[in-house]
């Protein structure tokens, strides 16, 4: 008897997550096909992986392309109908991609649903955008139910996979954070909706998909969330809005790196000089080299996003 799990690929991006990607993909590898891309990772993840997944379809890219670099090369791999993306660090069991898969079904005009993310130490979280608003937060209500959004996180995402091939996979520019914003974007451009299914509570363990964040890694991961949120904003809303939210990062973090930076916390100033220093850079007009050397991804049909 066919299974729900015939019509759904499992994909992860995997970058030195030994500690917790086969933890995560165990529960899963009844799926029609399960990918993991690895992004350069220098640990051995690739060979745990192999030795405890035999079933697992592995791309090696040779460079780390970055979140959304490292699902498009195994998004066009897909032909299953859905494709389940998920983090190393997340905990999923087969009831909660039913849970899922049922909430898909049900709404026809879904290109994601997300499951409820319980984070240690933080407890339930729900982060969520209104369609006037430009950036998320954190919801500070207790869904009852299913809601729309227009916005969920990436760490879980159920989604139709033609339709996220369809329009180009996610923005390559985007090394790290807020390539699922930018996706949410142009989904609910498009007249899809997303939708958030609360009763699938996910574990997700986070900041350990990367086998723990160095202070070096802090920093680059501060640089591109601001970067990152800039380039969002311009590419999908205007040029005003983007300056409205450098003058934001500017007022508040570049003050804050000054006093850290003076009383030696170098724990926040990495934060705040980190955001300072990747407005800054965005303003400037300075485009990581990954994002010069990338074309904007095709369909499978050769023709590039249309945006």
């Amino acid at each position: 008897m066919a299974s729900f799990l015939d019509e759904i690929t499992v994909l992860s991006v995997c970058y030195n997550s030994k500690d917790v990607i086969t933890n995560c993909l165990a529960p899963l590898m009844g799926a029609k096909q399960v990918i993991v891309v690895d992004n350069a990772s220098t640990d051995n993840s690739v060979d745990i992986i192999r030795g405890a997944l035999p079933g697992v379809t592995i791309v090696q890219n040779e460079t780390n392309k970055g979140y959304g670099g490292g699902v498009n090369a195994g998004l066009f791999k897909v032909e299953t109908p859905y494709l389940l993306i998920v983090n190393p660090d997340s905990e999923v069991t087969v009831k909660d991609v039913r849970g899922l898969y049922d909430a898909l079904i049900k709404y026809e005009g879904a290109a994601i649903v997300s499951p409820q993310l319980d984070v240690p130490r933080h407890g339930l979280e729900n982060w969520v955008k209104g369609p006037a608003e430009h950036i998320h937060g954190k919801a500070d209500f207790s869904p009852e139910g299913d809601f729309c959004s227009w916005f969920m996180p990436g760490t879980v995402n159920l989604c139709r996979a033609k339709l996220l091939q369809g329009i180009g996979g996610f923005d390559e520019n985007i090394f790290l954070y807020q390539e699922d914003l930018d996706i949410c974007h142009r989904i609910t451009r498009a007249g899809h909706s997303i939708i958030c299914v609360p009763s699938v509570i996910v574990r997700h363990l986070n900041n350990l998909s990367t086998g723990g964040v160095s202070p070096k890694q802090h920093w680059r991961k501060d640089w591109n969330f601001a970067w990152s949120t800039l380039y969002v904003l311009e590419k999908n809303l205007d040029r005003s809005t983007m300056l409205k939210q450098a003058l934001r990062f500017l007022s508040v973090n570049f003050p804050k790196s000054l006093f850290y930076a003076l009383v030696l916390d170098r724990k926040r100033f990495i934060r705040d000089g980190a955001l300072t220093a990747g407005c800054i850079a965005y303003l400037v007009g300075h485009i990581p080299k990954r994002s010069r050397l990338t074309a904007p991804p095709t369909n499978p049909s050769g023709r590039a996003e249309i945006e």
